[in-house]
């Protein structure tokens, strides 16, 4: 099985790398793991995962400066199924639009829009809301029995880094969620692709069994 993870001069490429080979040692999978831009590797890959970090349009301009991707991406995830995760922005441009700086399209291949997090109100300890939102919080899992969500509790602690976050109305395609001031879409997808608005490379045992459950979630 070959892993690409797609080099576009944005994400924690190496945090992330580390991760899966993490995920891969501890399952006993021997997997391989590129990390490229390169469309011939990503059309002879089996799992394809695109990070994030950063605003959503330089994000988007870093994917448009290698011709063809966009594109190989759609050909390879939505045409041939192969299993796609995104990592926080990576997650964001999934859905249609952003408006972060100005309006960009996204992939469209989920329905949403990308919104600045709603900062009012205050949390349990009386404290306002801070954006970015930058810390631990825990899933509120939507769709229990789903394979992405094995063995994953409520009760576990995700690392959340951002701003903004994905307005959606489609419920059924939000896997898990999270609180900050209203509620957060944590895990979205559906058919063989998702997305964490979260960062599993940085969130110890619980994005270890995420990683692991998305690995092996359409073998």
């Amino acid at each position: 099985m070959k892993i690409v993870i797609i080099n576009y001069g944005s994400g924690n490429l190496k945090s992330v790398e580390n991760a899966l080979k993490n995920a891969l040692l501890n399952n006993n999978w021997h997997y391989s793991i590129n990390v490229t831009n390169d469309l011939h590797h990503i059309k002879n890959s089996d799992f394809i995962l695109l990070p994030g970090v950063g605003a959503f349009p330089d994000c988007k301009q870093g994917l448009l400066k290698t011709v063809g991707l966009i594109e190989t991406l759609y050909e390879q995830v939505i045409n041939k199924s192969k299993p796609f995760l995104g990592i926080c922005v990576g997650m964001q441009l999934m859905v249609d639009k952003s408006l972060e700086k100005s309006l960009t399209f996204g992939f469209g291949w989920l329905k949403g829009t990308v919104e600045r997090i709603n900062c009012k109100g205050v949390d349990y300890l009386g404290r306002g809301y801070k954006i970015p939102h930058i810390g631990w919080n825990n899933l509120e899992i939507d769709q229990r029995d789903h394979p992405l969500m094995k063995n994953i509790n409520q009760q576990e602690q995700f690392y959340f880094v951002h701003s903004y976050y994905i307005k959606t109305e489609d419920r059924k395609e939000i896997l898990a969620s999270t609180k900050y001031g209203h509620t957060i879409p944590a895990v979205i997808g559906k058919d063989n692709f998702v997305g964490v608005q979260f960062h599993p490379e940085k969130s110890s045992n619980s994005g270890q069994k995420f990683l692991s459950n998305w690995l092996s979630w359409k073998l």
